[in-house]
């Protein structure tokens, strides 16, 4: 694969990623506005939906590494970002 292609493949992995990371704090916002208690099926769609994009990630060529690597970073995003939002 050429050096531009990974580039480009990296990119939409960062962007990839972020999409997840805004579905879980509006998530986090609704329960909180609402007052709800069904927390378990929304966290439950999103463990599934990013088991499935490191899936793809992985079939697009992605190393194990980078996958893991990406998933600790949008974990510790997710919680930094709890942390001063709520």
């Amino acid at each position: 694969m050429e050096k531009n292609d990974k580039l480009i493949l990296y990119v939409n992995l960062v962007i990839g990623t972020l999409g997840p990371i805004l579905i879980v704090l509006g998530i986090l916002k609704y329960f909180e506005a609402v007052g709800g208690t069904g927390y378990l099926t929304p966290f439950f769609g999103f463990v599934i939906t990013m088991i499935y994009l490191n899936y793809l990630e992985e079939k697009a060529g992605i190393s194990k590494k980078i996958i893991w690597i990406k998933s600790l970073i949008s974990i510790g995003t997710i919680l930094a970002l709890m942390y001063f939002l709520f």
